[in-house]
């Protein structure tokens, strides 16, 4: 499921124009491309529902289960390190056309599998779409966007992920209970998705200016200069944090819902997705509350959702499961919304690229380790012991941040973002 997923890598040698809207004043083709990122998360959420009723039918264990959750951070790994910086040689639109193309694939492997070798093979082909698609996107939107607002595409951005993965989840939920074959048809919807995705590529300019670099696309390397590793590991743990949630809370949640409380699927689908949604509609809400002030509202409200949850697990209380689940909903809004502000704003334009790589891989490699160790702790001792005793973990890690945060002074704006003395972003160059 996915991404959460989220902003990631804009493209060092592909350059647009330095200043004004280089497109025109329209807001369309910025809203085409939020559509196509919108899709891909769409995607990443719509199995998230279906997983119960895989492990009924194919007689997996909370370890598989959490394995093949999993495989789709390989896939964003994947495009986000080596795809991606296609982009720089090949133009923007074709790699979005390579996303929509990967997320109408996802949807055919999904359609077709017939056991736990060709599931996970469809998670993977869905991060290889999220991957390819989120780090063009962003960059695409940067320059779309009519008054060069980056706190803006932000904004849009994120809330396009959550909203989109939200989506997924939520009419995937209400097919399994109503529609025939709902473990297709609901995969048919993800195919059109993709195709009008296509058309909304096609309706948008090519954003990117093949620059005079020479040579062949590079992996992105994960590097952060020295004098930035305070902030870094701030906005990097605090990501840490949200993508471990995600993963535990995706792959888990629909499985407990269902089995220790007996709530039916599109209850517990609309359960999951209110997290998500919440996540999404927050975005609306920040205005100017950003960077470190956002992390430091939104990681002890994290804390207090997810010690709630650590109790809900194990009574099990529904009441104490949907006030937590809201709560966690609202505090990854403002955790990650912060998380990707601070970063944004310490890093330097000439090494923007390698900066974010690391950031994003330390996300998925935290979605994946965690989810992965709590279904081999379920597949032992229960789901209950794995959950509540993620969430001790979870509760600790989120404590000790707040307290790294709140000792790490805000810092000035970077070169690749500058900011005035009222806060607003302004336009590079």
């Amino acid at each position: 499921m996915a991404r959460s997923p989220p902003p990631t890598r804009a493209p060092e040698t592909v350059t647009s124009p330095p200043s004004g809207p280089p497109f025109g004043p329209s807001r369309w083709p910025f809203r085409w491309v939020a559509f196509v990122l919108a899709v891909t998360a769409f995607g990443a959420g719509v199995p998230t529902p279906l997983y119960a009723l895989y492990q009924q039918q194919y007689h997996f264990s909370s370890l598989v289960l959490t394995a093949i959750f999993a495989a789709y951070a390989a896939g964003v790994l994947a495009t986000m390190l080596l795809i991606g910086p296609l982009a720089d040689f090949v133009g923007r639109k074709p790699v979005l056309y390579a996303g929509m193309a990967l997320t109408a694939a996802s949807g055919v492997v999904f359609l077709l599998a017939s056991g736990v070798l060709l599931l996970a093979l469809a998670r993977v082909v869905s991060g290889l779409a999220v991957g390819a698609t989120t780090s063009t996107s962003n960059a695409a939107m940067s320059s779309l966007e009519p008054r060069r607002d980056q706190h803006h595409v932000a904004r849009v951005s994120v809330a396009a992920n959550f909203g989109g993965v939200a989506s997924g989840v939520l009419l995937s939920g209400f097919l399994v209970a109503d529609a025939p074959q709902p473990t297709h048809l609901v995969f048919g919807v993800l195919i059109l998705a993709s195709l009008v995705g296509m058309v909304a590529v096609a309706s948008t300019p090519e954003t990117g200016v093949r620059s005079a670099a020479e040579g062949r696309p590079r992996l992105q390397r994960p590097t952060v200069p020295s004098g930035l590793r305070g902030p870094f590991w701030v906005a990097a743990g605090s990501l840490a944090a949200c993508y471990a949630i995600y993963g535990y809370f995706g792959a888990m949640a629909p499985t407990f819902l269902r089995h220790d409380l007996g709530v039916p699927n599109p209850t517990s689908a609309a359960l999951v997705a209110t997290m998500f949604g919440l996540a999404a509609i927050v975005q609306l809400w920040l205005g100017q509350v950003r960077d470190r002030r956002a992390l430091l509202i939104g990681l002890p409200t994290i804390l207090g959702a997810t010690l709630l949850l650590t109790v809900a697990w194990p009574i099990p209380s529904y009441p104490l499961f949907v006030v937590g689940d809201a709560a966690l909903g609202i505090g990854i809004g403002f955790a990650y919304m912060g998380s990707v502000t601070l970063i944004d704003r310490v890093s330097p334009a000439t090494s923007r690229g390698d900066i974010l790589s690391a950031f994003f891989t330390v996300g998925y490699v935290s979605l994946a380790i965690p989810t992965i160790g709590v279904g081999a702790v379920a597949s032992a001792f229960g789901l209950v012991v794995a959950a509540s005793s993620f969430g001790v973990v979870l509760a600790v890690a989120v404590a000790l941040l707040y307290r790294a945060t709140r000792a790490t002074p805000t810092p000035p704006g970077g070169e690749g973002r500058p900011r005035g003395a009222d806060g607003q972003a302004r336009p590079p160059g």
